[in-house]
């Protein structure tokens, strides 16, 4: 088994430290596998771009919009916006590490969020800030509805199968609950697309923060509470300047989906922390809260019913039952209040797939999952595909963590639930992704000479690599979200 890495620790005064057991010697795939990882992903980009262009000159299978494998066109554009995207990226490679290392835990929580959501706005108005707000003002998006959800809620949840065919693109593909949600708002005085966009860069951003705080409440719950301060931090810490710079903060600002990474995210962390020990009766209001939002999550999104897989980590990594039974029992009492308001799930998965499985059908089921396979390494990004090479060098929370979400995304496109279209639809699972870049760090002995050993940072090069790509993309590829 391979040992989770630990932090450096100084020994106390007069005693001897406790050697911990050997890194295990890397082999040749983990000192080649990161670079040949991102070497082939880079390469079936414009590969899959060319069977795409291929299919779409001898055939009449509809793909997507000329940029295979992303939803968009390949346009060179560049503004003002770039420029406060490249000092972020600087600031961040430069003192991310460092700081994640120090700053006090809360802090750190709020650092992260601050600096994902400013780095998701910097990409998204690169020309204009009209940009920002372009996305969620579109005629197939959620706003166009609104007003008839705000003047009748109830009617609108009651009516909301019947009336489908007639509704936007996007309304048509999703449950109501981000409908009614944007009513709800806009009945306090909050609607528009100002406030929508608000709304989705915050919650979006937020799932930074919600993956550090589970993987530290997990680490802690499998030591029986006894793992403290930066033991139960190391991998968090490590990974939070890749968790900034991930290329999904391109999608982040201004996605619906981004929020529904938001509210998937903080269920599970808040599931994380009433399945660790040492929480007393605080247990059962985490385990409260965990319900309520994941039993949101298949009133937003159906696919959340699938990547809703990472809620099991907590219980598969603490054994503790009770929390999770908890949480489980409230989300289904969210689920069937809406059913008794009028909207089953079922029947609007039914109805769904009435009005899409002819579009998905018609998409080449092989290359569709060859494309997501792609654009999935390109939301998360170069630091975790490199990662996911020496996963196993990591500690059990991130194996588990990051397998869970890897096995979410894939069980929708290996199913054919998701034909393109996934740099958005698949955020939720993209951060949790991430965290596999804390097997690129190095191992280093204590320079005190402590028989310990510890792990560096992300090596710097990797940072780069992953802001680098973003600005990219950013540059080259006009999405329209």
């Amino acid at each position: 088994m391979t040992p989770t890495p630990q932090p450096e620790t100084a020994p106390a005064a007069g005693r001897r430290p406790a050697a911990l057991p050997p890194v295990p010697r890397a082999t040749w795939w983990e000192r080649r596998g990161p670079v040949l990882a991102v070497s082939a992903w880079a390469v079936s980009v414009p590969l899959l771009w060319l069977v795409g262009a291929l299919l779409r000159y001898g055939s009449d299978v509809p793909l997507l919009t000329g940029a295979e494998p992303f939803v968009g066109h390949w346009v060179v554009r560049t503004g003002p916006g770039i420029l406060a995207a490249v000092v972020l990226l600087v600031a961040v490679v430069r003192y991310g590490p460092g700081l994640a290392a120090r700053l006090p835990w809360r802090v750190l929580l709020l650092v992260s969020w601050a600096a994902t959501a400013a780095w998701a706005v910097a990409l998204a108005v690169i020309t204009s800030w009209n940009e920002l707000t372009a996305p969620v003002r579109g005629e197939h998006e959620y706003l166009p509805v609104v007003p008839s959800a705000a003047a009748d809620p109830a009617a609108f949840l009651a009516g909301f199968v019947d009336h489908l065919p007639d509704y936007p693109i996007h309304v048509r593909g999703h449950p109501p609950g981000l409908v009614l949600l944007l009513a709800v708002l806009d009945r306090a005085g909050l609607g528009g697309p100002g406030w929508a966009t608000a709304l989705f860069v915050l919650a979006g951003a937020a799932a930074v923060p919600a993956v550090l705080v589970t993987l530290r409440a997990l680490e802690r719950g499998r030591a029986g509470g006894t793992t403290r301060g930066a033991a139960a931090e190391g991998t968090a810490r490590a990974v939070v300047p890749a968790l900034v710079l991930a290329p999904a903060a391109l999608w982040v600002a201004t996605s619906a989906d981004a929020f529904f990474a938001g509210v998937l995210a903080w269920g599970v962390a808040f599931l994380a922390l009433a399945s660790r020990p040492g929480n007393g009766g605080t247990r059962w209001v985490y385990a409260v809260a965990a319900g309520l939002l994941l039993g949101a999550c298949p009133l937003l999104s159906y696919g959340l019913l699938h990547m809703g897989l990472i809620a099991l980590a907590p219980l598969l990594l603490t054994r503790r039952v009770a929390p999770t039974v908890g949480a489980g029992a409230v989300a289904a009492g969210v689920v069937v209040a809406a059913g008794l308001g009028g909207f089953w799930v079922w029947d609007g998965i039914a109805a769904t797939h009435a009005v899409w499985a002819p579009v998905g059908n018609a998409r080449p089921y092989l290359y569709f999952l060859l494309v997501d396979l792609a654009v999935l390494g390109a939301i998360t990004g170069p630091a975790a595909v490199g990662g996911l090479t020496r996963l196993r060098r990591t500690g059990t929370v991130t194996r588990v963590v990051v397998g869970l979400a890897l096995a979410a995304a894939l069980s929708g496109a290996l199913l054919g639930f998701e034909r393109g279209e996934v740099e958005r639809i698949w955020l939720p699972v993209a951060f949790w992704v991430v965290p596999a870049a804390a097997g690129l760090r190095a191992a280093r002995g204590d320079p005190a000479g402590a028989a310990t050993t510890a792990y560096g940072p992300v090596p710097a090069a990797w940072l780069w690599a992953q802001g680098g790509l973003t600005i990219l993309l950013d540059t080259i590829l006009e999405s329209p979200w």
